[in-house]
């Protein structure tokens, strides 16, 4: 199984809105946002992206952040081993 993370660098504040007049900053200039595969295939696409927050929700798009995304990718493999041990008698 493989995995991905987009770890994106914000180039504009992205704003919390919790439906007060006032809205919150919830990422600053130069902090990291790590994406998955799905979201960050929907940002690159020109969509907005909105994620649900404990006081409301932040909406951004791909224009929020630096152009250069640092990509890891994450293979995980499971299988099975033998101890090597003899029969008992």
């Amino acid at each position: 199984m493989t995995h991905k993370e987009f770890r994106l660098t914000v180039k504009n504040e992205i704003l919390e809105d919790a439906g007060y007049d006032r809205k919150a900053v919830q990422y600053r200039v130069g902090d990291i946002v790590t994406l998955d595969e799905a979201t960050f295939d929907r940002l690159q696409s020109g969509s907005f992206v909105q994620q649900y927050t404990r006081e409301g929700a932040i909406v951004f798009d791909k224009y929020d952040f630096e152009n250069e995304v640092a990509v890891t990718t994450i293979t995980v493999e499971y299988s099975v081993r033998k101890l090597g041990q003899r029969k008992e008698k």
